[in-house]
């Protein structure tokens, strides 16, 4: 793959958090989570890669990207302490 661009969205944090505060706004942990961290290590980024023309893709994960995730999804609650 060549990557053509990859950066941080400017105020990426911010965007997140309107987001989080709009879509999901009794998920209090995320929310002050991204308002502590204030862009420091969480935010958007964006990245642009191409696929090389000589490489060939696994059967496993084309043209059906979903074979790579496991069948038997089973629920269970998240770690926190």
């Amino acid at each position: 793959m060549d990557i053509e661009v990859a950066e941080t969205m400017p105020e990426g944090w911010r965007v997140w958090l309107d987001w989080h505060k709009t879509a999901h706004p009794t998920n209090k942990p995320e929310i002050e989570t991204l308002e502590a961290d204030r862009g420091q290590y969480l935010g958007y980024i964006r990245m642009v890669g191409r696929r090389r023309e000589n490489v060939k893709l696994e059967d496993y994960c084309w043209p059906d990207t979903m074979k790579s995730f496991p069948m038997d999804y089973e629920k269970k609650p998240l770690l926190r302490s």
